[in-house]
C-alpha cells in the first residue's frame, strides 16, 4: 500500500507524531537514545525543528481517519485510533475499515493475496 494520508492534513499529523515524542522525552529525560534521535530529527529537518520548537504537546495523537491508496483497489478509508495504556509506554495503533466499500476492499485483497485476476496470465 502506498502511504497513508491523514483526514486532519500532513501538518497536524506530524504534530501530533511529534507530541508524541515529545511526551517520551519527557517520560525518559535521561534516554541517550531519544535525545540522539531528536537531535538528528532536528538538524535533518527543518518540519520537524519547526514542530519540536513550537509544539505544545497538545496534539497528542489519539485518534485519525486516514485514506491509503492501493494499486490494485483504490483508496481506502479507515478509521485509525491509538489506544494508550495508562502509566505504561505502551500503545497499539488499530486501523479498522470505515464501511462495508473499505471492508469489501479489504477482503478482496485476502482473498486475491493482493493481485487482480490479470497478474494470473
Amino acid at each position: 500500500m502506498h502511504p497513508v494520508q491523514s483526514e486532519r492534513g500532513h501538518d497536524a499529523f506530524a504534530a501530533s507524531i511529534v507530541a508524541d515524542l515529545k511526551d517520551a522525552v519527557s517520560r525518559c529525560p535521561g534516554d541517550a537514545g531519544l535525545g540522539r534521535l531528536v537531535r538528528e530529527l532536528r538538524e535533518e529537518s527543518d518540519a520537524f525543528a519547526h514542530h519540536w520548537a513550537t509544539g505544545t504537546g497538545a496534539a497528542q495523537h489519539t485518534t485519525d481517519r486516514k485514506t491509503t491508496r492501493h494499486p490494485e483497489v483504490g483508496d481506502i478509508l479507515f478509521d485509525c485510533d491509538v489506544l494508550i495504556v495508562p502509566g505504561a509506554d505502551l500503545r497499539m495503533v488499530t486501523y479498522t475499515a470505515t464501511g462495508s466499500v473499505e471492508a469489501g476492499k479489504l477482503d478482496l485483497l485476502r482473498a486475491t493475496g493482493g493481485r487482480t485476476a490479470d497478474a494470473h496470465l
